[in-house]
């Protein structure tokens, strides 16, 4: 596991939850098809890159307290953000280009298991 500057990972999981409970109140229903913002989705991939288990626990992290905040105060489905996480990882980010859509898929799927 990489050492990563202290409050690194929580502040992007954070980041990852707020971007999707905005874009959820921008779409809706088309959450699935909505790109997050580049540098969040750079970010993730740094830390793929560095870690991929460490990345795995934001992505897993960010779904669970997305799944608190949703049944307390409304949010999309678990299963509406995984796509959307998904769909935003194969967007080009520079430096670490585009994932493939198996790539992304195998990702995502694998912080979905995690839970």
């Amino acid at each position: 596991m990489s050492d990563f500057p202290p409050g690194v990972l929580p502040t992007l999981q954070h980041a990852l939850v707020f971007n999707l409970l905005d874009a959820y109140r921008r779409v809706g229903h088309d959450l699935p098809f909505c790109d997050l913002y580049p540098d969040l989705i750079r970010a993730l991939k740094w830390v793929h890159a560095q870690d991929p288990e460490t990345a795995v626990s934001v992505v897993w992290n960010t779904l669970e307290h997305l799944a608190g905040h949703t049944q307390t105060e409304g949010g999309p489905a678990t299963e509406a953000a995984a796509r959307c996480l998904r769909f935003s990882l194969t967007r080009t980010t520079p430096p670490f280009g585009e994932w493939s859509e198996e790539q992304a898929d195998r990702f995502v799927t694998a912080a979905l298991i995690k839970s």
